[in-house]
C-alpha cells in the first residue's frame, strides 16, 4: 500500500492512498459468506471495494457476494445502479462494539 509524502518535508503520512472516490453510503445490504448470510449496511463503497457494518466478524480473506443497490442520485445526480459484486474481505475490526469488515470487489455485474 502506498503512502501519501510531503514534498517540503518528507514526512510519510499514516494514512494510506487511496485510489478510489469513496461515497460514504449508507445502504443495506446481504452479504454471502461461504455458508452465510449476513444483514450488513455500507459505511462507505468506491469502485473497488465497500467498509460494512455488521452484527458478526468477517475474517481477512473470506470471500464475499453481495448486491449493491444504489438508489438515484446516492452517488451522483440522475445515476442508480444495481451491482452483484464477488470479492473478499482485506480487513476487518471492532469499535465501539461494532463489527466492521472491508471488502475489496474482485468481479462484478451490473444488474
Amino acid at each position: 500500500m502506498e503512502y501519501a509524502v510531503c514534498p517540503e518535508t518528507g514526512i510519510r503520512d499514516w494514512r494510506p492512498v487511496r485510489g478510489a472516490v469513496r461515497y460514504p453510503l449508507h445502504l443495506g445490504v446481504t452479504l454471502l459468506a461461504g455458508d452465510r448470510q449476513l444483514e450488513a449496511v455500507t459505511e462507505d463503497v468506491s469502485a473497488s471495494g465497500a467498509l460494512f457494518r455488521l452484527e458478526e466478524p468477517l475474517p481477512p480473506g473470506q470471500k464475499v457476494e453481495f448486491l449493491l443497490e444504489i438508489p438515484r442520485g446516492a452517488a451522483e445526480p440522475g445515476f442508480t445502479a444495481a451491482v452483484h459484486c464477488m470479492g473478499h474481505i482485506v480487513r476487518s475490526y471492532r469499535k465501539q462494539g461494532q463489527e466492521y469488515a472491508a471488502a475489496v470487489i474482485d468481479e462484478y455485474r451490473f444488474q
